[in-house]
C-alpha cells in the first residue's frame, strides 16, 4: 500500500470533508503546456528525480498523492498527478529507496502548471537528496486545512469542472472562502477502472 499524507478529520458533509494536514514535503516543477501534455512532462521530470536522478542516485518509491495545479494568473500553489504503481518496479534493490505519494490536477488550457509529489513522511528537507535537474524545487507544507469532495471516475476537463463547481457550492453556502486554486488529485493508476478510481477535489480554507 502506497503512503500518502497523514490527516484528520474535522467535519463531513456527505462527500465532502474538512481535513487537517499536519505536515509533508513537496517536489515540485514548472511546466509551459496545456493540461495533459504539462502532467506528462512534469511526471517525466519528477519520475526521473525519484528514480535516480540526484546527487545520490537514491530510488524513491512512490506515495499518493501526486499534485498538479495552473498556477498562470494566481498565487504559486501545488497541482497533483498521479502515480502508477508498476512505476515502483522498476526501482533498483541495489539503490536506497525513497517512498513518494501521489494525485493528478488539472485544468484544460496552455498555462503553467505546477506538478507535485509528495515526498515520504520519512524524509525532511535536509534528508531529501538533491535533483540533478536545477528546475526541481522543493516546498514544506504544515499545519494546512483542506475542504476535499471525494469522486470516483475516469477524470477528464468536464468531470473535474463539475466536481468543482459542487465544492464551490458547498464552499459559498457554508459561507467559507477558498484560500488556494481548486486541485483535482488522481490515486490510481490508470488501470484501475473509472468506477473504482479515487479521486478529490480539493482547496485550502
Amino acid at each position: 500500500m502506497t503512503e500518502s499524507p497523514a490527516y484528520t478529520v474535522e467535519s463531513k458533509d456527505g462527500d465532502i470533508e474538512i481535513r487537517v494536514y499536519p505536515g509533508y514535503i513537496l517536489t515540485q516543477v514548472d511546466v509551459v503546456a496545456d493540461y495533459d501534455q504539462a502532467i506528462g512532462m512534469g511526471f517525466s521530470i519528477l519520475a526521473t528525480y525519484i528514480f535516480g536522478g540526484n546527487k545520490k542516485s537514491s530510488k524513491i518509491p512512490m506515495t499518493a498523492p501526486v499534485s498538479g495545479e495552473n498556477i498562470s494568473n494566481s498565487e504559486k500553489i501545488p497541482m497533483t498527478a498521479p502515480v502508477t504503481e508498476e512505476a515502483v518496479e522498476e526501482v533498483d534493490d541495489e539503490s536506497e529507496n525513497i517512498p513518494l505519494s501521489a494525485p493528478v490536477n488539472g485544468e484544460s488550457g496552455e498555462h503553467t502548471y505546477r506538478i507535485s509529489f509528495t515526498m515520504p513522511s520519512k524524509y525532511t528537507l535536509d534528508t531529501l537528496p538533491i535533483p540533478d535537474d536545477e528546475r526541481i524545487k522543493f516546498k514544506e507544507i504544515r499545519n494546512q486545512k483542506m475542504a476535499v469532495l471525494r469522486f470516483k471516475g475516469r477524470v477528464n476537463h468536464k468531470l473535474a469542472n463539475e466536481e468543482m463547481a459542487e465544492l464551490k457550492e458547498w464552499l459559498n453556502k457554508n459561507n467559507i472562502k477558498p484560500k488556494s486554486n481548486y486541485i483535482v488529485a488522481q490515486y490510481n493508476n490508470p488501470a484501475v477502472p473509472g468506477f473504482f478510481r479515487r479521486n478529490e477535489v480539493m482547496v485550502e480554507v
